[in-house]
This record gives C-alpha cells, structure tokens and sequence, in this order.
C-alpha cells in the first residue's frame, strides 16, 4: 500500500515541526478533539522535549529529519517560521508525509506548483492551515448567499490590522524571516477574499508603505475588480491596530463579520435595518476544523476539500503584489 493510500480504519499520526505559540495552541486543539499527535521535532532537543511533555506526546525529535524519517507519522504540521516552509514542505513530501503548513505557505506562486506537482506525484495531500477555508460558519455564510440572502453580490471586504512594535529585528519585520505584513496577515484578508468573490481578478490596484528600517511591506489598500463586475477591498496594517472585520454587500442587505479569521458569529442586515446573528460552529475549534478537514482530504484523495485552489488563487496574487514592490 502506498503512502498516499493509508488505511482509513485507522487513526492519522500527526507530527509537528516548528514549536512555538501556534504549534501549542493546535496540539492541544487537536489532543482535546481525539486526535493523535505522535511525535514533534526542534532543532532544539531539549525545547522538544519539554513540548512533549507538556502536551503528552509521545515522540520527540532532536532534528527535522528525525521526525521526516520515521514511518509511523502520516501527516506533518509545519508552524515554522514563513521563510522555511517551501524547504521543509519539499522534504515532508519527499518523505511521504502529508502536509498541513501555517499560512502563509509560501510566497512564490512557481514554486508553490513545484510542491503541488511533487504532492500530487506522491499521492499526497498538501494544505495550508487557513482558518477562515474551515470554519463552519464561511461554509454557511457561503450557501445562504447562493440561496440569494443578500441578493445580487455586489462587493467583499477585508481589514486588519496588528499593531507591531517598532523594532527592526523581530521576525515581523525581517526579511530574512519572511516578514512583512503582506505574509503575516494580509493572507487571512485575502484568502477571505478568495473564498467570497464571484469570478476571477481581472483588475488589480494597491498602494502600500513599507517598513523603512528594513524594507519589508507595512501597510497596503488593495483593491480588486472580478470578470463578474464584483469589487474586492482589503486594508492591511503593520502600524496600526484595525478591528479584524469583513463586509460581504450585496443589493438586498450585507453580512458583518468581526474577528473574521476564526468567527463563529454573523450578522446578517437587510436594507430596512433589521438585522439576523447567524451562527455555527466554535472559534475555539478552529485548528481541529482545519485538521479535520485535512484527514478526511486524505481519505477520499481529494485535495477540494482542504481548498487548495483558493490557496493558489491567494499566492497568485500575493506574488504578484510583492513582486511590484519588493
């Protein structure tokens, strides 16, 4: 039996590599929802070790490679810093491993093809872990606007904004790193984006300002028009603390959405002012929808299911919005 053919009767062995705040946050989402983490790996022996112990796995690793070489772990989680994802995406997939890398994924469109080709070549799944692609309530939001809530979809927007300290040599600002407030949160207003607009990108603007001590992008409006006549918006911010918040408009009222990267509450307001919570799932789950999704992904072979399409639409126009600038 091939890797990418596992045994569906039995439980996925998750691996975890890169140990910091998010890593923690998703064994522990995934440890309380009955899945099973085997093992986690740092550069750091001792670092994984505590990890281990602290979240009662099983395995630590001393070295990636320790992780990527052992045959009992199905699918690996990257949370490493941005700018290692493509190198340790290649060699999960070159080990066989399955693939859930945080966002950003990557921030080059050719070689994100390069790692599908190979993902697809292997029989493997690849994902990136966007929140807003598996919580349960985009899924609803998205059927009630195809069953004509707010009418004709007019426009969709997307703000945020994380306010940063100004120092030059922390990761959020390091070229090096992978910084910049495009890849850190600009993939969330985008990748909303992606999974709400009608149509392709046929028109893209932007301005931007970047970060003067080190070059890396800090503030950006983007706007988009589709082949379908709808206007895509998002406002981007490095120096600034916005309110995480997203519009989907259309001719018979909009849907308001806060803390949109996790949500699991709506509210739907019709042009009269009258106004509707709508609601599904829990924010508090939000890396287990994610994880969920990527197991049943690798029942079924079907990478559809971890949207991967809408991940590559995102990237294509990341790459594109830095290549003009950076």
């Amino acid at each position: 039996m091939e890797k990418g053919e596992l045994n569906m009767s039995q439980a996925l062995n998750w691996g975890i590599i890169g140990l910091g705040e998010i890593a923690a946050a998703f064994a522990e989402n995934l440890k309380e929802n009955g899945k099973n983490i085997y093992g986690v790996a740092a550069r750091d022996e001792d670092r994984a070790v505590k990890f281990a112990e602290k979240h009662g796995i099983k395995q630590a690793y001393s070295s990636y490679d320790g992780l990527l070489s052992d045959q009992a772990i199905d699918i690996v989680y990257i949370a490493s810093i941005n700018s290692q994802h493509f190198q340790l995406i290649k060699q999960s997939l070159e080990n066989g491993k399955h693939v859930l890398c945080e966002k950003a994924i990557w921030h080059d469109y050719g070689e994100l093809l390069e790692l599908e080709k190979l993902a697809k070549e292997r029989k493997l799944i690849l994902a990136e872990a966007m929140t807003i692609y598996h919580m349960p309530l985009m899924e609803k939001l998205k059927t009630l606007i195809a069953e004509g809530a707010i009418g004709k979809l007019q426009s969709v927007q997307a703000d945020f904004g994380s306010l940063k300290e100004d120092d030059p040599t922390n990761r959020f600002f390091s070229k090096e790193k992978g910084g910049g407030a495009m890849l850190d949160i600009g993939i969330y207003a985008l990748s909303f984006l992606s999974f709400f607009i009608e149509g392709k990108a046929a028109e893209i603007q932007e301005v931007q300002i970047p970060y003067s001590k080190t070059g890396v992008d800090e503030r950006w409006n983007i706007g988009m028009v589709t082949d379908k006549d709808i206007l895509a918006t998002a406002t981007l911010s490095f120096r600034s603390k916005l309110p995480k918040r997203a519009l989907i408009a259309g001719d018979e009222g909009y849907i308001e959405i806060y803390e949109y990267p996790r949500a699991d509450k709506a509210v739907l307001v019709k042009p009269d002012g009258s106004k509707e919570t709508i609601a599904a799932g829990e924010s508090r789950n939000a890396l287990y929808y994610e994880a969920s999704h990527m197991e049943e992904a690798i029942a079924k072979q079907d990478s559809g299911l971890v949207y991967f399409e809408l991940t590559k639409q995102t990237i294509f126009w990341i790459d594109g919005l830095l290549s003009r600038h950076f």
